[in-house]
């Protein structure tokens, strides 16, 4: 597909919002994240979003308008908090849930009787949307589970190709997506902080709840509740305890595989060994975080790094929408500085065993991270029947590069864990090394998979995950 790209002009602005009108998609800038836009009365345009994103239907979808006078052609009612919040916060990141009426299609509710409805502030949104003259439903223009995107370059990367026009303005504002307010529940309820902070919401309308996290099967009412979310390619690790433990504790990492830490002004010229250092701003600023933060984790991945440490983020104002966002990027990886351990898998030439070994391992919730590496390495990537047996258990090793072992991963590693004996026996004295079988007290070795089926390799992930399990750190 051909992606027209627009400039902030009337005459562009207008063509833009004419492929609107005829069922195609367009990304438009907005001052939280850059949107994804089609046009929300055509069930078949909106099905082009989640192509273009690949993301899942259960989803559902805000609606963008210009004005407040749009709304009422697509809620049943607008109840007065909600009338005193629009007047309060509209133009802007505040996204409120209302009951639909049956001109909303289901690809845009996700089948449910609501609606999220926003005008956002970005003057190049609304004169767009004034353009198309029909509401526009419009999640990020990221593909689904990536980094929102806050800047051009980041949703020409992600969507060029997929969409019929991409409008070029400015990087976004705020940084994070707007706060969405379910209005139909008997107190008014937060199910995605952002933007707009509890206390705002608060001040106009007093009691406010937190949505408490779904159940599996539940279908969300707002987009970014139910699935992975904002996740570069490096695994992101949120990292609790005091700042010289955490410093100290990306140094070795540092020396064992290729890190990136997300650190506060206050701590940049902390000693993070080979670390890659990305500012956050000044830990007093939540809107430097706020307005940073996509742009920080896309970062991670240009730098082709594999493990991304973050500090603890506050819980009030709009910290609480930083926190949430960078909390979904790490899946809830959370490691606690004090007890943290560093485990090395080894095994012959890091393809097979030892990455499906770290990667099982690293979502097995332990207070540790791995790495891996092999004795006689040659380069290239884990193998495919690895990398398919490994996401049959929902490890992504795809990225996956094999590694030469070093002394210097050795030095710095707590727990060294080998796949054989003849592993074990390939690594100096001097280490304190352990087949991992050993390491939970069992006989026996992990066989080589290579050359075999995908059977062979399934069987393989499925041993090292039982052990890992077993493993008492």
């Amino acid at each position: 597909m051909e992606t027209k790209i627009f400039e902030n002009k009337t005459e562009d602005l207008k063509v833009a919002a004419e492929l609107i009108c005829q069922g195609e998609t367009v990304v438009f800038p907005t001052e939280t994240v850059y949107g994804l836009g089609a046009n929300a009365l055509d069930s078949l345009a909106v099905k082009k979003i989640f192509e273009a994103k690949g993301r899942p239907s259960d989803n559902p979808l805000i609606v963008h308008v210009s004005e407040f006078d749009e709304i009422e052609n697509l809620v049943e009612e607008v109840p007065d908090g909600a009338k005193a919040l629009a007047e309060k916060f509209w133009p802007g990141p505040l996204t409120m849930i209302l009951k639909k009426k049956d001109c909303i299609p289901d690809e845009v509710s996700a089948g449910l009787d609501t609606v999220g409805i926003r005008i956002p502030k970005d003057e190049t949104a609304r004169a767009f949307l004034k353009e198309c003259g029909v509401p526009v439903a419009a999640p990020s223009a990221n593909v689904s589970g990536r980094p929102s995107p806050t800047s051009f370059s980041h949703a020409f990367c992600d969507m060029n190709g997929k969409v019929s026009g991409i409008i070029k303005g400015e990087d976004s504002r705020v940084g994070v997506e707007s706060t969405v307010l379910d209005m139909t529940a008997d107190i008014p309820t937060i199910l995605r902080p952002g933007g707009v902070s509890r206390e705002e919401l608060r001040a106009v309308l007093g009691e406010v709840l937190i949505s408490s996290e779904l159940k599996k099967d539940d279908i969300p009412k707002a987009p970014g509740m139910k699935y992975k979310h904002y996740s570069p390619k490096g695994q992101v690790y949120i990292l609790k305890g005091e700042n010289e433990k955490r410093a100290e504790f990306i140094k070795k990492r540092s020396c064992v595989t290729s890190v990136a830490v997300i650190a506060f002004d206050e701590m940049v010229n902390a000693d993070f060994g080979d670390a890659k250092i990305l500012s956050f701003g000044s830990e007093k600023s939540p809107e430097d975080a706020a307005h940073r933060l996509f742009d920080i984790l896309r970062g991670c991945d240009d730098l082709g790094v594999k493990e991304i440490y973050a500090p603890e983020i506050p819980d009030d104002g709009l910290w609480r929408a930083v926190k949430n966002r960078l909390y979904k990027a790490a899946a809830g990886r959370v490691i606690d500085v004090k007890t943290a351990k560093s485990v090395l898998f080894v095994c012959t030439g890091n393809t097979c065993r030892s990455p499906m070994a770290e990667g099982i391992f690293n979502i097995s919730g332990k207070n540790a991270v791995s790495a891996s590496a092999g004795l006689f390495v040659s380069g290239g990537k884990a193998s495919e029947n690895a990398i398919s047996a490994a996401a049959e258990l929902g490890v992504d090793i795809k990225n996956h590069e094999s590694r030469q072992l070093t002394p210097q991963m050795l030095e710095n590693s707590d727990i060294i864990l080998t796949m054989t004996e003849s592993h074990k026996l390939s690594i100096p004295d001097k280490y304190n090394v352990r087949t991992i079988t050993e390491f939970v007290g069992e006989m026996g070795e992990i066989i080589d998979p290579y050359g075999g089926d995908v059977g062979i390799y399934r069987k393989c992930a499925s041993g090292l995950k039982e052990l890992i399990e077993k493993m008492n750190l």
